[in-house]
């Protein structure tokens, strides 16, 4: 698996990432949230991640309009909620895009906060449509993501 480049991604929750129960990043008007394929806009499914000289990446919806809103949070805090920036938000979040060790097809990554133990999580609460919470870091495929290149013309 090499090395993450730039460009517009799905991201999709593994393990489930290509097949019938796959849960999308999606951004919409209850804020980041894992839906079904389709369930919302191609637009609000579809992330721009760049990545940076330093290795960190900025993830950012809608993908590809500017100014847009990047995938953040308040305070790099276990359980702290996952959100959208607001359209000012300067210096974008960063993120840790790190492939997983146990290198599956498709490839799994898992989003990491830089320099913290925390990593982009499914929520356990009992909601709907489920949200994304920091979470401790676990190299469990469970909270890794796939990122499936969106073909642009």
């Amino acid at each position: 698996m090499g090395a993450l480049s730039s460009g517009v991604y799905r991201i999709v929750s593994w393990p489930d990432a290509t097949g019938p129960d796959a849960r999308v990043l999606t951004a919409g008007a209850n804020g980041v949230t894992v839906t079904a394929p389709g369930a919302a806009s191609e637009r609000e499914q579809e992330f721009s991640v760049e990545v940076l000289e330093d290795g960190t990446c900025a993830i950012q919806v809608p993908a590809r309009l500017f100014p847009s809103r990047s995938l953040g949070y308040k305070e790099p805090e276990k359980g702290e909620r996952v959100v959208l920036g607001p359209l000012s938000d300067f210096p974008t979040r960063v993120w840790k895009v790190e492939p997983a060790p146990q290198a599956p097809q498709p490839a799994a990554y898992f989003i990491r906060v830089p320099d913290k133990d925390l990593q982009l999580a499914v929520s356990s609460a009992m909601i709907f449509p489920p949200e994304l919470e920091l979470a401790p870091f676990d190299s469990d495929l469970q909270y890794a993501w796939a990122l499936l290149p969106v073909k642009t013309d």
